[in-house]
């Protein structure tokens, strides 16, 4: 049979490249631009030049890839709307990453974020553990992440997906290797908006197509669909109001405040405060376009059912991927309309391997190579290098992309689980050094290792035993009107249009959650779980094995390298206690830190001739290391004004 479907125009295929042009375009502008004045800061931190608005709308397109556009609708679609609620737990990992994490790491001014568990624990092993997790799970997420745009192209164009691989490859590659952060910013600016032009054309058009909007919550209503408050607190149901926000805010807290990605990007921000906002604004970005996305998924629900039709069971597409592209195809065959579409989910992509391939290349220069090449390389070749790791990565995303290109459907799920697992354990490894002082290098190693051992354990076994869901009721018609047949033969299927029409199919989400016993219980966690399961392992683990090796007193650690609420809960102890723990030590205020060493960058740069102030505190910091606590009024870290 063949499916019936309007075609890519030769103006939707200037529109499309007319993007992807200009994002390339946008890195030979910074590459320009700044040529003279090129930098391991300006390549890479942007010499702390960059606007709160921009940082805000890149940080939501870093993250906001083609996965999103693409699979929250086909998850909407298939298991109702319950993952909508996820969008609340993006906008509280938001909010705390703001509060919390961004006021300790933005005073360090790390180019690696993962420098900050070298300095709080004093050992090159556990920066070393945190910077290889980092890179193997941003290595397959962009591998990943780069096949759903080109399966998308395929069908829509019917362009081969290896074609569509290397371009998106290759102009990533190129316009972040020559134009450094700014370039990698600003196309996210750019990309952010497509993106979202993309998303609301699809909700715009598909409740024209119901009726209203007000249409499409009724049908899904009818449906069973609206199951979004469900305050289950059995971990081992998929998704419910629990998993969604607690676990949510544990993944993009950690997302937002920590990953080199993040940290890059508000690090590029002249002060803490607007660091801070940068963050804050996020909120409202990230959480929109989620949003909008899981919209996007009930609405094309609402459009198959008045069309009684299940383009998914009745194998109108390959995959649940496919879903959305083929109701572009379907619905918005106006001119260049399907071309922004295709780049919107384009856009995703490439702001999410872009920003990627920026952060790889930063920390693997920082913690790998800086220490051993910084002495022997002349200042001015670091710059070639870390170009040259932004092919490289560019290209090893290029052939994992290959290798996920002819994986199962739920091969690809089980790589995208086993990649969210890994981020657990580092976000843990933070929350141990900036909460519990008295966590050392042994704890912060041993409970990370642990923690991956868990959680990769238990993401491996769901797969294994299987994956339960909710199975839901779908329209159950022929489809005939989507397939070419002879005119005798021609059917037309009669819309739904009335409630009662609706309850005849309103057969509510039936449970296939088994009981289960023993590791099989452990195996049904859902996966949003994962990350905070992780975060506890490494927190109990690493602080009985620190307790057993030694913990240290509260003293032994600097104050900038934590974030005080532990001690200042502690000190409503007895005073016996409070003794022991010396917890009513003082922790000065992150702004006024900035203050301070701004005098002392000051005269640093005075006495260092042409060395930057950003060189004068990397230098100052690297020679600090860890100090005696009786020294430490005396010798703080690099730290930029407010």
């Amino acid at each position: 049979m063949e499916v019936n479907m309007n075609s890519f125009s030769i103006w939707d295929y200037l529109v499309f490249f007319a993007c992807l042009l200009f994002s390339m375009g946008i890195g030979v502008y910074f590459a320009v631009q700044g040529r003279k004045k090129k930098t391991e800061g300006e390549y890479l931190m942007a010499s702390k030049s960059m606007s709160v608005i921009p940082v805000s709308l890149s940080t939501t397109a870093s993250f906001m890839s083609a996965i999103a556009i693409l699979g929250n609708p086909a998850e909407m679609y298939d298991q109702g709307a319950t993952l909508m609620l996820y969008a609340l737990g993006i906008a509280s990992g938001c909010l705390v990453a703001a509060v919390v994490f961004v006021p300790l790491l933005y005073p360090l001014q790390l180019t690696s974020s993962f420098e900050y568990l070298e300095k709080r624990f004093n050992s090159r092993v556990a920066r070393l553990i945190g910077t290889c997790t980092q890179i193997i799970s941003r290595i397959a997420y962009i591998g990943t992440a780069s096949f759903a745009p080109a399966t998308a192209f395929n069908i829509v164009t019917g362009f081969p997906v290896w074609a569509t691989l290397v371009i998106m490859s290759a102009s990533s590659t190129f316009y972040t290797s020559i134009g450094g952060i700014k370039a990698v910013i600003w196309t996210d600016v750019f990309q952010s908006v497509i993106m979202m032009a993309g998303v609301l054309a699809v909700i715009i058009k598909g409740s024209m197509e119901v009726g209203s909007f007000s249409k499409v919550w009724e049908i899904n209503d009818e449906w069973g669909r609206l199951n979004v408050w469900n305050f289950d607190p059995d971990p081992t149901v998929r998704h419910t109001f629990w998993s969604m926000v607690v676990g949510g805010t544990v993944a993009w807290m950690s997302t937002f405040g920590l990953y080199q990605t993040s940290v890059q990007r508000y690090n590029s921000l002249p002060t803490l405060r607007k660091a801070q906002t940068a963050t804050l604004l996020t909120v409202f970005g990230a959480s929109f376009l989620s949003l909008s996305c899981f919209v996007s998924g009930i609405v094309l629900f609402a459009y198959y059912v008045t069309k009684d039709c299940d383009p998914i069971g009745k194998k109108l597409v390959d995959s649940s991927n496919q879903l959305v592209p083929f109701f572009v195809m379907e619905t918005l065959a106006y001119p260049c309309v399907p071309g922004i579409f295709l780049s919107a989910i384009f856009a995703g992509a490439l702001s999410t391997i872009s920003s990627a391939l920026n952060a790889l290349a930063a920390i693997t220069w920082e913690d790998f190579l800086k220490p051993v090449l910084k002495d022997r390389v002349k200042s001015e070749k670091h710059l070639y290098i870390i170009q040259g790791l932004v092919v490289l990565y560019g290209l090893l995303m290029l052939a994992l992309s290959f290798v996920v290109k002819d994986l199962e459907g739920t091969v690809l799920q089980i790589g995208l689980s086993l990649t969210g697992a890994a981020s657990g354990p580092l976000t843990g490894m933070f929350v141990l050094g900036a909460f519990f002082p008295w966590a050392n290098a042994k704890g912060a190693i041993g409970g990370a290792i642990i923690a991956v051992a868990v959680t990769f354990w238990v993401a491996v076994g769901a797969f294994v035993t299987g994956i339960t869901k909710d199975k839901f009721t779908y329209p159950n018609g022929t489809c005939s009107e989507y397939f070419k047949h002879e005119s005798s033969n021609t059917t037309t299927t009669t819309p739904f249009t009335t409630s009662t029409q609706f309850k005849t199919h309103t057969t509510m989400m039936s449970s296939f959650y088994e009981e289960k016993t023993g590791l099989e219980k452990l195996y049904s966690i859902s996966y949003l779980w994962y990350p905070v399961l992780a975060v506890i392992t490494t927190v109990v683990f690493g602080l009985i094995i620190s307790f057993i090796t030694g913990a240290n007193s509260i003293d032994d650690v600097p104050t900038e390298y934590q974030i005080p609420i532990a001690s200042r809960i502690l000190c409503c102890l007895p005073k016996s206690w409070k003794k022991v723990l010396n917890c009513n030590r003082e922790f000065e205020d992150p702004e006024d830190i900035c203050e301070r060493l701004e005098e002392k960058d000051q005269v640093q740069n005075g006495n260092h001739g042409s060395k930057t102030s950003n060189d004068v505190r990397t230098t100052e910091f690297n020679n600090q290391a860890f100090v005696n606590p009786s020294d430490q009024d005396n010798v703080t870290p690099p730290l930029k004004q407010e």
